[in-house]
């Protein structure tokens, strides 16, 4: 028996195999000689070499003594011995009889080996795919975060060992949810490993899922505010000064309820607003669905129900036939700001990149603040309070469909929030290793560098109560068996931070590191101080133009007030003129310093390209480049004009 044999590495439960023999061989004749030739083979090391294959040991050297010691016991027979003919040829020896040669086969046997060969390359290559094989991931949903996303997807295929790619398509909420829900496709999402939306999945839709046996999970990842902006002349874009308005009031004023701007209840939350008499209000709305849309009409019915009632809830409502349709974000940018009088609502970010001025308005605390006041802890605590007046739920699992942050509580609390979900199936069984990186896809985009990267899309982070909900969504998946992916960061991984399944920090592509710096050299010009104080000198300036044809418009109707009136116009124009030009030019400077830099990184470095056939800009040669704008730089545009 050679179980629990001693040894330290020795393995306690072993069979050995024997052939069984009789010492005397004589009356077997001829079939001795060919038995002893199959002994003397199996025990060879030729012989002792096909086991592995079968799953089984070759004996140790003290056993094959044992063997050979067997061999040479037996009694023969007057037979014929064989003998083996292996890879080295034996002329002429070879070819005679009792001679078992190497070199002579049969075609099954031949056959037999050069598939094994075969075979075994083929392992070899597909175990060098597997290592050097790309994973790929598809997305598709919410317009809103897909700069983001794809900024995510960027640095993850340059970032990712072995490589991967991955999509996301912007087609909006409903072809998102339509997408991933499946109603059409057996309740299995149409080509598509995650979907994503501003608004939660329905409570008809997620019973729907839940009936056909699949668990949905809600996993909750940017904020991000919408507001209410206006033309109103003379008016500062946000802070002291603003326009206040409560909900009750706009609602109003959207239901053309109230028509003008000097109307009573306006005045009485702005008793300094100056506007012509009867200045009618020109009420934008967007068209064909919008988020936005759902957004705001869902905060008026919430802040105030009984001028905005439930009918007027959704994303395409009927709206009065004299206000004035935009189409898209940008539409609605162009109307308000090409409009006086005008008011619209939009995504916040959107409506401040693009110079807008914005209402300040009521919330349910009673405090009046714009989104720019409220900030993104503004913005964050609308999550936070729905949570703790379980408005929203803490499990990733539960039924999301009453979920609204709007008309939250909290003194600085925006009150118009919406939330972006990805929306996952707990089990991700059925995605293979599409699973894992699905997995680290969602990890990043709520990890402290990940959310980092929202502010630069007019988008919020989460606030960390949220964060939660979306941990204990990573936790509840169901994974297949597949290799998880890990993150290199700023601190080297030696050795391990070059094994595959790694996003490393620290492998880039030359494009995106591109991309950063201008990035980080246009925050710099935006954050110049000399183009700062120029565009508050306008936006004073302006203020005073307006004010000054206020006065126009009033009773001084004399021929003399006229004049003085028009030349006081006249100064003001050619004051906002001076500044308004040399921002221009600062402008055109900080452009023509971007196109250089991209122009030299294009090049490989050095001086700036020359452009051929372009014209130059006066007292700036472009073959000399373009230098950094500086307060010198700023006051000699501004002396030149």
């Amino acid at each position: 028996s050679l179980h629990n044999m001693g040894g330290a590495d020795t393995w306690p439960i072993v069979a050995i195999s024997y052939v069984y023999l009789r010492k005397n061989l004589t009356s077997l004749g001829d079939r001795a000689c060919l038995l002893k030739a199959f002994l003397e083979y199996i025990i060879s090391d030729e012989g002792q070499a096909l086991l592995p294959a079968y799953d089984a040991v070759g004996v140790p050297a003290e056993v094959k003594a044992i063997a050979q010691a067997a061999i040479n016991s037996l009694v023969m027979p007057t037979c014929t011995a064989w003998t083996f003919e292996n890879s080295t040829t034996m002329q002429g020896t070879g070819q005679k009889d009792h001679v078992i040669s190497e070199k002579r086969r049969d075609i099954a046997e031949y056959e037999r080996s050069t598939l094994e060969a075969s075979l075994a390359t083929l392992s070899s290559r597909i175990a060098l795919l597997e290592q050097t094989k790309m994973t790929l991931l598809d997305g598709s949903g919410t317009t809103n975060p897909s700069k983001f996303f794809w900024e995510v997807i960027s640095l993850f295929e340059a970032r990712a060992r072995p490589p991967v790619k991955v999509t996301y398509r912007a087609v909006g909420s409903g072809t998102g949810q339509y997408e991933f829900i499946g109603t059409d496709n057996g309740f299995l999402p149409i080509s598509q490993d995650f979907g994503s939306g501003d608004i939660p999945i329905t409570a008809s839709d997620y019973q729907a899922l839940k009936g056909a046996g699949h668990e949905i999970i809600h996993y909750p990842f940017q904020m991000g505010a919408m507001s209410i902006f206006h033309n109103v002349p003379g008016m500062p874009k946000s802070g002291a000064g603003a326009l206040n308005l409560t909900a009750c009031v706009l609602a109003k004023i959207f239901k053309r309820e109230i028509k003008t701007w000097d109307h009573s209840e306006i005045k009485a939350l702005n008793p300094k607003l100056s506007v012509p008499a009867g200045q009618d209000i020109k009420v934008y709305h967007r068209v064909e669905g919008s988020s936005t849309t759902g957004g705001v009409t869902t905060y008026l019915h919430a802040a105030c129900p009984s001028v905005w009632t439930a009918t007027l809830v959704g994303s395409t409502i009927t709206w009065p036939t004299d206000t004035y349709e935009a189409y898209g974000s940008g539409g609605m940018s162009s109307k308000l700001a090409s409009t006086p009088y005008s008011i619209g609502y939009i995504d916040s970010g959107h409506g401040h990149a693009d110079g807008l001025t914005e209402i300040a308005l009521e919330n349910k605390a009673g405090t009046y603040r714009t989104s720019l006041e409220a900030g993104a802890a503004g913005i964050a605590a609308a999550a936070t309070e729905a949570i703790a007046a379980s408005v929203m739920p803490t499990s990733p699992l539960a039924d999301f469909s009453t979920v609204s942050l709007h008309n939250m509580g909290g003194a600085d609390t925006w009150p118009i929030v919406a939330i972006s979900y990805v929306y996952l199936r707990k089990n991700l069984t059925s995605l293979g290793d599409r699973a894992c990186l699905l997995k680290a896809f969602l990890e990043y985009i709520i990890s402290d560098e990940g959310q980092a990267l929202l502010p630069a899309y007019d988008a919020v982070g989460v606030p960390n109560e949220v964060k939660s909900i979306a941990n204990t969504a990573l936790n509840s998946l169901v994974m297949p068996a597949c290799t998880a992916w890990s993150f290199e960061g700023s601190s080297t991984m030696a050795g391990t931070g070059q094994s595959d399944h790694v996003i490393s920090l620290k492998r880039r592509d030359y494009a995106e590191y591109d991309r950063g710096q201008l990035k980080a050299r246009t925050v710099e010009y935006k954050e110049n101080a000399k183009i700062q104080a120029l565009e508050a000198t306008i936006a004073q300036l302006t203020q005073q133009l307006a004010e000054l044809k206020q006065k126009e418009s009033s009773h001084e109707t004399t021929e003399d007030k006229g004049k003085d009136n028009n030349n006081a116009l006249g100064v003001a124009a050619i004051a906002m003129a001076t500044p308004a030009l040399a921002v221009s030019v600062a402008a055109m400077l900080v452009t023509l310093r971007i196109m250089n830099m991209a122009s030299a990184a294009r090049a490989g470095g050095g001086a700036g390209a020359q452009m051929i056939g372009s014209p130059q800009v006066a007292g700036t040669p472009v073959s000399a480049g373009v230098p950094p704008l500086d307060d010198d730089t700023a006051k000699g545009s501004a002396q030149e004009i």
